[in-house]
């Protein structure tokens, strides 16, 4: 979603605010980084109860996929952009390749939790019909996962002056929940919009807020 207008800005950010996710302080999470007047923190729903009590049944954590709740806060007085397809999840485990990890659409992650058969480790994977195009109960299902899922998901790509946005950033860790003990938020593409000016990248240690 692009930053059309502050009236659209103002909007969006009073909508968050009625959540009960919205009143949590990011500067209080322990996985955060903060420079140039921003602040990123990020809080995994890496626990399956965790994860049940806010997304229902059907959540991710129930099919691998981590749900990352990721905060802006940006105490400047001028709008920052964010490119948020440029966001990785980095994971060095000891022993194994460093991985990069691209945010998830959401709805592949839709499709992924109706249809979680393609998420199945010991099986390939297999292509899952988009929104819409099955049948029955699986239709039902899709639009209720998706109804749940996409209001929360981060797309706002411009953080307004004085303000605090929240959303949640979806990777696949194929159930390898315990790699985040060794996983970091990279986000590196970020300017002032008026004059462009880049931001350092920020890395957000993920070791520091894991569930178990």
């Amino acid at each position: 979603m692009n930053y059309k207008s502050p009236v659209i800005a103002m909007v969006l950010l009073l909508a968050a605010a009625g959540s009960p996710a919205q009143q949590t302080d990011p500067a209080t999470l322990p996985s955060r980084d903060a420079h140039e007047g921003l602040l990123i923190a990020a809080d995994p729903f890496d626990d399956a109860a965790r994860s049940k009590e806010r997304f229902g049944k059907k959540s991710p954590h129930s099919v691998g996929i981590l749900a990352l709740e990721v905060y802006f806060k940006n105490d400047t007085s001028k709008a920052i952009r964010v490119d948020l397809d440029r966001i990785r999840l980095s994971i060095e485990a000891p022993g194994q390749d460093r991985q990069q990890l691209r945010p998830m659409p959401v709805e592949v992650v839709v499709n992924a939790i109706v249809y979680p058969e393609g998420l199945n480790p010991t099986a390939p994977r297999k292509p899952r019909p988009f929104p819409g195009s099955g049948t029955g109960s699986k239709t039902k299902d899709v639009k209720q996962v998706d109804e749940v899922l996409r209001p929360l998901a981060m797309e706002m790509d411009v953080l307004p002056p004085r303000a605090t946005v929240r959303g949640l950033l979806f990777f696949d860790l194929d159930r390898n929940f315990e790699k985040l003990r060794f996983a970091q938020l990279y986000i590196p593409e970020l300017s002032f919009v008026a004059d462009g000016k880049p931001l350092m990248f920020f890395e957000v240690d993920l070791s520091k807020a894991v569930h178990k």
